[in-house]
């Protein structure tokens, strides 16, 4: 990211430490939002990194994700139990 000053580097670890609390959160609620019938859904939420190092590096990463193939589905309301997933779950993680 190009950052050489102490005070930068710093601050830089501070955010990632905010995004990596956030992504708990964001992690958390993903899984309790996600619909259970099997449970097969809801243990298919995988963090792939943690978002802070990622932006330590200055990249763009997916850093969570479910490759349960009938995730989408879920997420445009398939279930009884939830009329969505990942909006409300945004919605939802990103007030204090």
């Amino acid at each position: 990211m190009g950052i050489s000053t102490k005070a930068g580097k710093k601050l830089l670890k501070e955010i990632a430490r905010d995004y990596n609390e956030y992504q708990q959160r964001l992690f958390t609620n993903l899984v309790s939002q996600t619909p259970i019938r099997s449970g097969q859904a809801q243990r298919g939420w995988k963090e792939t990194e943690k978002m802070g190092k990622v932006i330590e590096k200055g990249g763009k990463k997916i850093v969570i994700r479910n490759d349960v193939p009938y995730i989408e589905r879920l997420d445009k309301g398939w279930s009884a139990q939830a009329r969505a997933i990942v909006k409300p779950v945004l919605n939802r993680t990103r007030k204090p």
